[in-house]
Protein backbone atom coordinates (compact mmCIF):
# COMPACT_ATOMS: atom_id res chain seq x y z
CA UNK A 1 0.00 0.00 0.00
CA UNK A 2 1.47 3.35 -0.90
CA UNK A 3 1.74 6.34 1.41
CA UNK A 4 -1.43 8.01 0.18
CA UNK A 5 -3.58 5.03 1.01
CA UNK A 6 -4.48 3.50 -2.31
CA UNK A 7 -6.45 0.27 -2.11
CA UNK A 8 -4.51 -1.62 -4.79
CA UNK A 9 -3.15 -4.22 -2.35
CA UNK A 10 -6.41 -4.78 -0.48
CA UNK A 11 -8.79 -7.43 -1.75
CA UNK A 12 -11.89 -5.93 -3.37
CA UNK A 13 -15.14 -7.77 -2.83
CA UNK A 14 -18.27 -6.92 -4.81
CA UNK A 15 -20.76 -5.10 -2.58
CA UNK A 16 -23.33 -7.39 -0.99
CA UNK A 17 -25.64 -6.01 1.68
CA UNK A 18 -25.78 -9.38 3.48
CA UNK A 19 -22.00 -9.37 3.99
CA UNK A 20 -22.23 -6.26 6.14
CA UNK A 21 -24.66 -7.78 8.61
CA UNK A 22 -21.94 -9.93 10.22
CA UNK A 23 -18.52 -8.77 11.32
CA UNK A 24 -16.72 -5.51 11.94
CA UNK A 25 -16.33 -2.78 9.29
CA UNK A 26 -15.05 0.74 8.99
CA UNK A 27 -17.63 2.73 7.02
CA UNK A 28 -16.08 5.59 5.05
CA UNK A 29 -19.00 7.81 4.08
CA UNK A 30 -18.53 10.54 1.45
CA UNK A 31 -15.32 8.65 0.71
CA UNK A 32 -14.32 11.02 -2.11
CA UNK A 33 -14.94 14.21 -0.11
CA UNK A 34 -12.38 16.10 1.97
CA UNK A 35 -12.64 15.13 4.73
CA UNK A 36 -14.64 11.89 4.55
CA UNK A 37 -16.74 10.74 7.52
CA UNK A 38 -16.11 7.44 9.27
CA UNK A 39 -17.87 5.16 11.69
CA UNK A 40 -17.81 1.53 12.72
CA UNK A 41 -20.31 -1.19 11.87
CA UNK A 42 -20.55 -4.35 13.90
CA UNK A 43 -23.10 -7.00 12.98
CA UNK A 44 -25.26 -4.50 11.13
CA UNK A 45 -25.15 -1.73 13.77
CA UNK A 46 -23.52 1.57 12.80
CA UNK A 47 -21.94 3.87 15.38
CA UNK A 48 -20.12 7.16 14.87
CA UNK A 49 -19.37 10.55 16.34
CA UNK A 50 -20.93 13.44 14.44
CA UNK A 51 -21.30 17.19 14.67
CA UNK A 52 -24.75 16.61 16.18
CA UNK A 53 -23.38 14.14 18.74
CA UNK A 54 -23.63 10.37 18.91
CA UNK A 55 -24.98 8.17 16.16
CA UNK A 56 -25.57 4.96 18.14
CA UNK A 57 -26.84 1.59 16.89
CA UNK A 58 -28.24 2.91 13.62
CA UNK A 59 -29.31 -0.10 11.59
CA UNK A 60 -27.23 -0.88 8.55
CA UNK A 61 -30.42 -0.90 6.46
CA UNK A 62 -31.11 2.74 7.43
CA UNK A 63 -27.51 3.71 6.63
CA UNK A 64 -27.70 1.87 3.31
CA UNK A 65 -31.05 3.42 2.39
CA UNK A 66 -29.63 6.93 2.90
CA UNK A 67 -26.45 6.02 1.00
CA UNK A 68 -28.35 4.65 -1.98
CA UNK A 69 -30.99 7.43 -2.10
CA UNK A 70 -28.33 10.14 -2.06
CA UNK A 71 -25.75 8.12 -4.08
CA UNK A 72 -23.10 8.76 -1.45
CA UNK A 73 -19.66 7.31 -2.32
CA UNK A 74 -19.04 4.86 0.52
CA UNK A 75 -16.39 2.29 1.39
CA UNK A 76 -16.89 -0.64 3.72
CA UNK A 77 -13.58 -1.95 5.02
CA UNK A 78 -13.88 -5.35 6.67
CA UNK A 79 -11.70 -5.84 9.73
CA UNK A 80 -10.50 -9.36 10.54
CA UNK A 81 -12.46 -10.91 13.37
CA UNK A 82 -11.18 -10.69 16.90
CA UNK A 83 -11.29 -14.24 18.21
CA UNK A 84 -11.36 -13.19 21.86
CA UNK A 85 -14.40 -10.91 21.92
CA UNK A 86 -18.03 -11.40 20.95
CA UNK A 87 -19.74 -9.02 18.53
CA UNK A 88 -21.89 -7.71 21.39
CA UNK A 89 -18.78 -6.86 23.38
CA UNK A 90 -17.24 -5.13 20.35
CA UNK A 91 -20.41 -3.11 19.72
CA UNK A 92 -20.65 -2.10 23.40
CA UNK A 93 -16.99 -1.08 23.29
CA UNK A 94 -17.54 1.00 20.15
CA UNK A 95 -20.50 2.75 21.78
CA UNK A 96 -18.42 3.45 24.88
CA UNK A 97 -15.66 4.94 22.71
CA UNK A 98 -18.13 7.16 20.82
CA UNK A 99 -19.70 8.34 24.08
CA UNK A 100 -16.33 9.48 25.44
CA UNK A 101 -16.78 12.57 23.24
CA UNK A 102 -19.71 15.00 23.18
CA UNK A 103 -19.57 15.65 19.45
CA UNK A 104 -17.25 16.40 16.55
CA UNK A 105 -15.92 19.91 17.03
CA UNK A 106 -12.86 21.96 16.15
CA UNK A 107 -10.09 21.25 18.64
CA UNK A 108 -12.16 18.67 20.57
CA UNK A 109 -12.71 15.54 18.50
CA UNK A 110 -13.21 14.24 14.97
CA UNK A 111 -15.11 11.18 13.80
CA UNK A 112 -11.73 9.42 13.86
CA UNK A 113 -11.29 9.95 17.62
CA UNK A 114 -13.48 7.05 18.86
CA UNK A 115 -12.23 4.80 16.04
CA UNK A 116 -8.65 5.33 17.17
CA UNK A 117 -9.60 4.52 20.77
CA UNK A 118 -11.33 1.35 19.63
CA UNK A 119 -8.34 0.00 17.70
CA UNK A 120 -5.95 0.95 20.46
CA UNK A 121 -7.98 -0.70 23.21
CA UNK A 122 -9.41 -3.76 21.44
CA UNK A 123 -6.75 -4.58 18.85
CA UNK A 124 -3.79 -3.11 20.76
CA UNK A 125 -2.66 -1.06 17.74
CA UNK A 126 -0.74 2.10 18.56
CA UNK A 127 -2.56 5.17 17.25
CA UNK A 128 0.04 7.63 18.50
CA UNK A 129 0.97 8.88 15.01
CA UNK A 130 -2.47 8.44 13.41
CA UNK A 131 -4.35 11.69 12.82
CA UNK A 132 -6.19 11.05 9.56
CA UNK A 133 -8.07 8.26 7.82
CA UNK A 134 -5.37 8.11 5.12
CA UNK A 135 -2.93 7.20 7.92
CA UNK A 136 -5.27 4.77 9.69
CA UNK A 137 -5.95 2.47 6.74
CA UNK A 138 -2.27 1.81 5.89
CA UNK A 139 -1.60 1.24 9.61
CA UNK A 140 -4.39 -1.35 9.87
CA UNK A 141 -3.18 -2.93 6.62
CA UNK A 142 0.39 -3.18 7.97
CA UNK A 143 -1.01 -4.83 11.12
CA UNK A 144 -2.76 -7.39 8.87
CA UNK A 145 -6.19 -6.38 10.18
CA UNK A 146 -7.94 -5.62 6.88
CA UNK A 147 -9.70 -8.57 5.30
CA UNK A 148 -11.25 -6.87 2.26
CA UNK A 149 -13.32 -3.91 1.19
CA UNK A 150 -16.41 -3.19 -0.86
CA UNK A 151 -17.72 0.05 -2.27
CA UNK A 152 -20.85 1.86 -3.40
CA UNK A 153 -20.76 4.68 -5.97
CA UNK A 154 -16.95 4.47 -6.25
CA UNK A 155 -14.74 3.22 -9.06
CA UNK A 156 -12.69 0.79 -6.99
CA UNK A 157 -10.01 0.52 -9.67
CA UNK A 158 -9.16 4.23 -9.47
CA UNK A 159 -10.02 5.08 -5.88
CA UNK A 160 -7.39 6.59 -3.60
CA UNK A 161 -8.15 7.86 -0.11
CA UNK A 162 -8.24 11.65 -0.06
CA UNK A 163 -5.28 13.33 1.62
CA UNK A 164 -6.18 16.39 3.67
CA UNK A 165 -5.01 18.60 6.53
CA UNK A 166 -6.36 19.58 9.94
CA UNK A 167 -7.31 22.94 8.44
CA UNK A 168 -9.51 21.14 5.90
CA UNK A 169 -11.11 19.07 8.67
CA UNK A 170 -11.86 22.22 10.66
CA UNK A 171 -13.23 23.93 7.56
CA UNK A 172 -15.46 20.90 6.88
CA UNK A 173 -16.74 20.91 10.47
CA UNK A 174 -17.54 24.62 10.25
CA UNK A 175 -19.30 24.17 6.89
CA UNK A 176 -21.49 21.30 8.12
CA UNK A 177 -22.28 23.17 11.36
CA UNK A 178 -23.47 26.16 9.30
CA UNK A 179 -25.59 23.89 7.08
CA UNK A 180 -27.47 22.33 10.03
CA UNK A 181 -28.28 25.64 11.71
Amino acid sequence: MNSIGSFHNIIYKKFNEEDLLKGLFIAVIHATRVPPHIGLITDGKYNSLTIKGHDINTTFSALLKNTVQRKIPTLFIKIKSHNTFSSNYLNDHIISNVQQFDRVDVGLATCLSPVKLFFEEVYNVSMEDINFLFELIPKLYSENLIENYSALFIDEKKYVLPVYSNAEIYSGITQVRNEIR
